[in-house]
This record gives C-alpha cells, structure tokens and sequence, in this order.
C-alpha cells in the first residue's frame, strides 16, 4: 500500500509536495484507517483544484515514476515526454525529485530518484540521485544503496548486510566493477541491484509498481476490451463475467447482461458486448458501446481493476474517475475502501474531481481532502489539506461544500467570458 510519494521541480509544482496516505491526528472515523505496521493509514483522499491548477500533475507525476521504474532506464523511447516535466516558470536548473514511501509483502520500502533533463529540448537525460532504504517493523530505516552521477555506495552495516543476504567481502569485490559500470541513464535499482546484489528485493519492489499500483490518465473510453494472456483463459473469462454480472445488478444499469468474449477480428483480445435475450433459446450479442453509456462502460472497466485492488491490496489512482458517473456510484464505491471488514487487505483509491458532493465531513475525514491552488505570480502549485488548517478554523461538523465556494479553503477563481461576446459584437 501507498503511504507517501514526493516530487518536486515537476510541471506546475517546483518545491518539494507530499501526497501522504498518513492519517493525522484527528480522531474522527479512526474505525475506517487501514492498519499496518502500527500505522493509521488513509484507504481514500480526494483532490480538489480549479482548473489548471495543477491537480492532474499530481497524478501525472506519479505515472511518470511509475512508468521510469518500470522501464528501468531514461531512454526516449520509454520515457518520451520528459523534458516537458520540469517547472518552467524560472531559469533554475533543478532535477525532477520523485520519492515514494510504500509497503508490499509485508516489507516496507522508501525509494528516492532524482533526475536531470533540459527543459523543452532533447539533450543529455542522467540520474543524479538515486537511493533504496528497508524501513523494519520498530520503524528504523536501514540505508541499502546510495547513487550519485559517478558512484554507487553500498552499505556495509551489519543491519544493511542481513537485509541484502550478502557479506561485506562481497561488495568489497564488487564495488570497483560496479562504479566503473554505472550508467547515468539506467536505474541501478533495475540494473546492478537486481542482478548482482539481490533480486528479490526488486522483484518486490516491481511487484508493487506493475502489479499494486494501478494508475489510469484516461477513463473516457467508449469502447472496452481485455488482453488475452495465454491460451487456456476459459476460467478466468467465467470470473471477469461473474464480476461484470455483479456490477451491472447492483448498479442497476438495466435488465441486459454484459459480458466480454471474443469476436473475428482479433482472437488476442475479448471486446465488451451486451447481451439481449430474444426468446428461451436464444440471445442477441451487440457491441457495447453502440448500446451502453459511457457511464456503463466506464463502470465495467472499473469492475477488473476494483476487483483486482480488493483482492491484492493494491493503490487504485485515477484521474476524473468520476467523469460520467452517478455521485452516488462514487460514493457507494468510497465507502467499500473505508469499510475494514469489506477492505481487509488495505486497497486504496486516489482520485481528483470537480464535484463538490465529495466535501462531505460524513464521507471524508479532513486529512482525506486535498487542495491544490496555483500561485498566479509564480505560477507555482500548492497542496494541502484540510487538516493543516487545523481543528479550530476547519471543524469536523462544518459544512465544507459551503466553506469551499465561499473560497474559505482556497481562492475560486471568477473567469468572465462576457469578454469574447462583446469583442465579436465589437467587430460586427
């Protein structure tokens, strides 16, 4: 599960900002925190923000680490946006600064990137700054590796040792070859870690990038289909069926059923198709998206990754999930992460949106409500929650749909479009 992630110097953000998982203080629903490790840890946060404020870089950003890591390596074609990423506002040279702070397989990592890239032209990409830290069960934290541009450091502690299986002639041997092998442009997490020091720990880590954290950018598609992996998938199509059943019955999207199965065009992927009956022995099977909403069809994408997160524990991130949805879907689905007897293997969701029914003190705690404002001198976003306003100017019984277009919270921005109605009136 995700309990942190940092960046810095990326798009609309150039100083350092925490998107935590970590429940503050307040007491307020501690019944609905997921526990691990002696931590309170938040199941959900919602992400506010006018538009162009900067709240889709947040998660832009995190898909960005992700995508890095999963490659393992800076090279364009992989990663090919990166040098629109940094924060363009001055003529500071900065690296991007990514941070993230997670738990997978009951082990506790803290992983730390750094890179240089220019800003709007292709030049020289490097990793300047690169670090892998074990935190134990008491909370401590034990330094695995450091890297900078020219050299690898790793640690020889008897703690660091016992964590990597190695002993410390090994790196004595390793390290000159190791430095004399670093690439400015791979992960060495990926790369000498996974291969020569321990594999393990990195099939872990990857785990919980490939697998647990599950970022979407885009929900609006029309049209919905699977990936066929390997030959024998009869099983696992019954399941995805069963799942999608579910769904549409307690969301009450109509009598039809839905379900995915092959068509003639392409036998490695299974399209969404809807399923009317016609008479007792027979069905019509139509093309979903020329039958379905786009909220139908949205909702039943939703359905793999929602099951998949519950049955794994995994960190669902998503940009305007509730884009096309009923707001009582959304909050239907909120209230599942915050059910501990429902949610036992700690799954998260993280999502943005323009919909104010969120601010809800019933459905959300105050550390759950993020806000994001951009500076309109520097240009430069901001986050916080409504925690860190404290307790006696945001109160947990307060209505909070009210305050926020009251611009207690942030400042609403009134953007008059008269303007281009009496320009083109102008002109006639």
């Amino acid at each position: 599960m995700l309990l942190s992630f940092e960046f810095s110097n990326f798009r609309s953000f150039k100083d350092k900002t925490t998107l935590t998982m970590k429940a503050g203080t307040q007491t307020t629903f501690n019944d609905r925190l997921i526990r691990a490790e002696n931590k309170r840890i938040l199941p959900s946060v919602v992400i506010y923000g006018a538009n162009a404020s900067g709240k889709s870089n947040v998660l832009l950003a995190l898909a960005c680490f992700r995508n890095i890591v999963l490659c393992g390596n800076l090279r364009p074609d992989n990663v090919p946006d990166l040098e629109l990423y940094p924060f363009a506002h001055d003529n500071d040279r900065n690296p991007i600064h990514f941070g993230i702070d997670f738990i997978n397989r009951d082990k506790h990592f803290k992983y730390v990137l750094d890179i240089m890239v220019e800003k709007f032209s292709r030049g020289i990409r490097k990793i300047v700054f690169e670090s892998l830290s074990l935190v134990t069960k008491n909370g401590s934290e034990i330094t695995l590796f450091t890297r900078n541009e020219n050299e690898v450091n790793i640690s020889s502690t008897k703690q660091a040792l016992s964590a990597m299986n190695i002993k410390k002639s090994f790196i004595e041997n390793i390290s000159e070859n190791l430095n004399a092998n670093i690439d400015g442009n791979t992960l060495f997490l990926t790369g000498g870690f996974k291969n020569i020091i321990n594999g393990e720990i990195v099939d872990n880590i990857m785990d919980f990038f490939a697998e647990k954290l599950m970022i979407i950018n885009n929900f609006s598609r029309g049209k919905s289909s699977l990936e066929i992996k390997g030959n024998d998938i009869s099983n696992d199509i019954a399941v995805w069926n069963n799942v999608l059943d579910i769904f549409v019955k307690a969301a009450d999207f109509g009598p039809q059923k839905l379900c995915y199965r092959h068509d003639d065009r392409d036998d490695n992927e299974l399209h969404l198709y809807s399923c009317y009956k016609i008479d007792k022995n027979a069905s019509a099977f139509i093309p979903a998206y020329l039958m379905e909403s786009l909220g139908t069809i949205k909702m039943i994408d939703f359905a793999m990754l929602f099951q998949k997160c519950f049955e794994e524990g995994g960190t669902l991130v998503m940009d305007e999930f509730d884009n096309s949805l009923h707001p009582e879907i959304v909050k239907g689905i909120i209230s599942l992460f915050s059910d501990r007897e429902l949610n036992k293997n700690g799954a998260q969701i993280i999502f943005n949106t323009h919909n104010p029914i969120y601010l809800n003190n019933k459905l959300f705690r105050r550390d759950q409500i993020i806000i994001i404002e951009k500076d309109p001198e520097s240009y430069r976003s901001a986050l916080y929650t409504l925690a860190d306003f404290g307790s006696e100017e945001v109160r947990n019984d307060e209505n909070y749909i009210i305050n926020y277009f009251k611009g207690k919270y942030s400042s609403m921005p009134y953007i008059d479009f008269s303007v281009l109605l009496k320009k083109e009136a102008a002109e006639e």
